[in-house]
């Protein structure tokens, strides 16, 4: 008898009862989904086509972004092209080593523990506590700066880091990779642990070696977080501007789309400024519209590269 007949012949009153808890249970996360994200975004593309005190549908607010676009000054160019950077950085730098890192530690090699809990401190720490540190690392007369000064880096002190034009940018980067790598780790180590032991005997006999084993068995058993993560990673890659606000938010150098889109919903919401929230709204749908194919079609390279396996 198939499992599909036994609940077609439950009791009518203890069906009734599995449906209530399963009604139950998926009532609290409907109703954030709807109010937290379809609601908000739904706002968003209606304010788009729209002007204050105006219900008619207009196209000023996309005119003015691809006005902004041609200004020789432009804050959007360099900010797209850093969010471009920081995408690169993170996928094709930072993801690997975090992969090489968890693996090694994985393995259990001698001072893991030690090694595993400096990873981690990052992402438990908040953000606030973060950025202190990571302020007072490359603060003038910091640790950074007398590291730099024995290597004999040559840079404008009294700018300092983050105040240099041509190194704050640079900081922001170190910022991400530094902060992002714990909690990669944890995905990853995670992933790797489910990984059955006897397929690591069995591979021990057959005389396996590190890399071969991290190449033909570990990467291809944990694809499926991998692919979870770097869809995470493209769905960020024109909203990550958390570290620039806490860095560096006046520094044109370091700006991203994200910190652009952000920067006009603050002045828009402090009313101060003059500025509307339907321009920003109108940007982030531009950069949606880009994205959206982008993370599709990463989503269909990346079930492309090799078959699920299921253990």
């Amino acid at each position: 008898m198939t499992s599909k007949e036994k609940r077609v012949r439950l009791p009518s009153q203890k069906r009734r009862r599995e449906l209530l808890f399963v009604g139950l249970a998926l009532f609290w996360p409907i109703m954030q989904f709807i109010v937290f994200w379809v609601v908000p975004n739904f706002n968003s593309i209606v304010m788009a086509f729209r002007v204050p005190d105006g219900e008619t549908f207009t196209i000023v607010n996309f005119q003015r972004f691809f006005h902004e676009l041609q200004q020789p000054n432009s804050p959007i160019i360099p900010s797209f092209w850093n969010s471009i950077i920081l995408f690169v950085v993170n996928i094709f730098v930072q993801f690997p080593l975090v992969i090489l890192l968890t693996y090694v530690l994985f393995k259990k090699v001698y001072g893991h523990k030690f090694f595993r809990v400096i990873f981690y401190t990052p992402a438990i720490l908040g953000a606030s506590v973060t950025t202190a540190l990571y302020r007072y690392l490359i603060s003038a007369n910091g640790p950074v700066e007398h590291m730099l000064d024995w290597m004999g880096v040559e840079y404008s002190k009294q700018l300092g880091l983050l105040g240099n034009p041509e190194t704050v940018f640079l900081m922001i980067v170190l910022y991400g990779f530094w902060t992002g790598v714990g909690t990669n780790m944890i995905m990853i180590l995670g992933a790797m642990n489910r990984v059955p032991d006897e397929i690591f005997d069995s591979a021990r006999i057959d005389g396996v070696g590190f890399w071969r084993e991290l190449f033909q068995i570990i990467l291809p058993m944990i694809w499926p977080t991998l692919t979870t993560l770097i869809i995470f990673s493209m769905t960020g890659i024109f909203t990550n501007s958390a570290a620039t606000m806490l860095l560096a938010p006046d520094a044109p150098e370091a700006s991203t789309i994200g910190w652009y889109i952000t920067r006009f919903t603050m002045s828009a919401g402090s009313g101060l400024t003059g500025e509307i929230l339907n321009y920003p709204a109108a940007v982030g749908l531009i950069f949606t519209a880009i994205s959206f194919p982008l993370i599709m079609f990463t989503k269909w390279l990346c079930d492309k590269i090799t078959n699920t396996v299921e253990y």
